[in-house]
């Protein structure tokens, strides 16, 4: 197999499907931040992404979500803040979101074996909400049953990220909901020791 050159080696399908024009957009837009960024290219270098998808949030405003194998975390949270800017600028009007690629693993049918902590259904929801929302920590949640027999879950950000995030909210719930099929709602919280909300 040849070495792949160029933008297209910033995008590796897990699945052998052509690219769409979207991802080899963002494949574009992350070689060219290779290459022009000083302060991104030692990390960007040896990072690529999965897939690229456009999710659609309130009021004609879209997400830019992109999916990156798991095992590069630790680096593309090492450049999160500087690389969502800069794509953000290229793609005008959009939020973009990092997610890492996970897989929820089948409940086994012999009762000697188990699934992996991290692989089970619960784990993998929770990983792709902290994803979702980061660089922000979460410092608490809360389920509320109702007495119709619904749910209703809120998560509370560190309040001292407000200003950063506040505009994104909206997007958060939308592909949190989008991936796992649950609705969330965000509040922030100043001193979870304390349970002090805003």
């Amino acid at each position: 197999m040849a070495h792949v050159t160029g933008p297209r080696k910033k995008l590796k399908k897990s699945i052998r499907k052509d690219p769409s024009t979207l991802e080899d957009a963002v494949a574009q837009a992350l070689f060219d931040l290779e290459v022009n960024n000083a302060n991104l290219k030692p990390v960007l270098s040896q990072l690529y992404i999965n897939t690229a998808k456009e999710v659609e949030v309130v009021q004609g405003k879209k997400a830019l979500v992109l999916f990156f194998p798991l095992r590069f975390i630790r680096k593309f949270h090492k450049i999160h803040r500087q690389l969502v800017s800069e794509l953000e600028k290229k793609f005008s009007g959009k939020t973009v979101i990092l997610i890492g690629q996970r897989k929820i693993a089948r409940r086994p049918k012999s009762q000697v074996k188990t699934v992996q902590r991290s692989r089970c259904l619960t784990a993998v929801h929770e990983a792709i909400l902290t994803d979702i929302v980061y660089p922000a920590d979460i410092v608490g949640r809360r389920w509320r049953f109702r007495p119709d027999g619904s749910k209703q879950f809120k998560v509370f950000l560190d309040a001292r990220e407000k200003d950063k995030i506040d505009s994104k909210l909206e997007a958060f719930s939308t592909i949190y909901k989008r991936l796992t099929g649950k609705d969330v709602s965000f509040g922030y919280m100043t001193n979870p020791l304390l349970q002090q909300f805003l």
